[in-house]
């Protein structure tokens, strides 16, 4: 089991929305009223662990509301810190309850998380969107996907010329001049270097480090790095760069936003979040029912209006209105045209090794 302690977060920024929503009232200590009682834990306020900013907003919103309606408890909030919580699991002290935990830290990081109880969840394994070449990594015995996500490459509708239609031209700053920005991290990345370097999906893994980096030294004098999804937005509506790679749903907010902004999906590579129960829980019953609240389809519809993330259930995709859906990564388009899904796993055993190669590279 590779823990990952030395690596306090990641750096992958922000995943919420750019919607403003009212729900820090829902805060236990910043409600004039705070709802207590309840629920499991004793009455105990229930720690949701996000990536703060508009994520946190979005989550409470969606999926807070509900548990604090069901359960009577209050919600406190921290900020994800794998380091940290690497220490809570190994002292079996744990302070949070419900995280919203990356792909890879929890496949990754399996003895941390106990097995899922499907039954207990509620979960119609026939209401989730089948997504091909996911490499059975989103339905595991320990972790259960809790939205999808893309890496996509992006462009402003009103600039003038050519744009990258796939990976292989986004990759080509001779034929279709302009800046490329990329996230200053990893995973993702690579991937998507190999592939424009002809690598085929089903050969990605292991990722070929040399030939990856070999591919972004291609393009280096016209490369910008971004350290936050605030930041790949920012690049791209300020003209600082021309074509950014980001989250769709970063995209998706910008478009119904006014902003002129679209998505390439040609080639796109899929992520998600994932729902895990830690071991020796301090709060077992209120996490579990967190995450059976989680996959209510109205509540996940909920979480793709406030902050773009695309549902798991097809029965929640129905009920998005169109003007959003057309941004999410679980759309037939988008689907048609992913590659498949990163494989999370490995990612979760090597991205250590792999991200400290990545900022020596990155940092020359």
């Amino acid at each position: 089991m590779n823990t990952l302690s030395q690596m306090s977060t990641t750096r992958r920024g922000l995943l919420g929305g750019s919607l403003g929503i009212g729900a820090l009232g829902l805060l236990a200590g910043c409600s004039p009223s705070p709802q207590t009682g309840g629920g499991g834990g004793s009455g105990n306020p229930f720690t949701m662990v996000t990536w703060g900013g508009t994520s946190e907003e979005a989550f409470l919103e969606a999926w807070g509301t509900p548990f604090i309606e069901a359960t009577g408890r209050t919600i406190t909030t921290d900020t994800i810190d794998y380091g940290r919580f690497a220490t809570q699991a190994e002292s079996g002290k744990l302070e949070w309850d419900w995280f919203d935990c990356e792909a890879y830290y929890a496949l990754g990081n399996p003895d941390f998380f106990q097995p899922l109880d499907y039954d207990r969840l509620e979960v119609d394994k026939d209401d989730f969107i089948e997504m091909p070449n996911d490499r059975g990594q989103a339905f595991t015995e320990r972790a259960l996907v809790s939205y999808w996500t893309s890496w996509v490459s992006s462009y402003r509708t009103d600039r003038d010329g050519p744009r990258p239609m796939n990976w292989e031209q986004f990759f080509d700053t001779k034929a279709i001049p302009g800046k490329r920005s990329v996230y200053n991290w990893p995973q993702g990345m690579l991937e998507i270097a190999l592939l424009a370097d002809g690598v085929a999906y089903e050969d990605l893994y292991p990722l070929d480090l040399e030939r990856a980096f070999a591919k972004y030294d291609s393009i280096r004098d016209d490369l910008v790095f971004w350290n936050s999804a605030a930041e790949s937005q920012q690049y791209l509506v300020s003209g600082a760069a021309d074509f950014v790679v980001t989250w769709n749903n970063r995209i998706g907010n910008l478009a119904l936003g006014g902003e002129a902004v679209a998505i390439e999906w040609e080639g796109n590579l899929r992520s998600y979040g994932m729902h895990v129960v830690p071991e020796n829980a301090r709060d077992e019953e209120g996490t579990y029912e967190w995450i059976k609240l989680a996959l209510k389809p109205e509540n996940q519809a909920a979480l793709s209006l406030g902050g773009g993330m695309a549902p798991t259930l097809k029965s929640a995709s129905a009920s998005i209105p169109a003007d959003v859906r057309k941004w999410l990564s679980t759309e037939p388009e988008a689907i048609e045209k992913s590659v498949g899904g990163a494989d999370e796993k490995w990612w979760g055993e090597n991205l250590a090794e792999v991200s400290t190669r990545w900022y020596e590279w990155a940092g020359q």
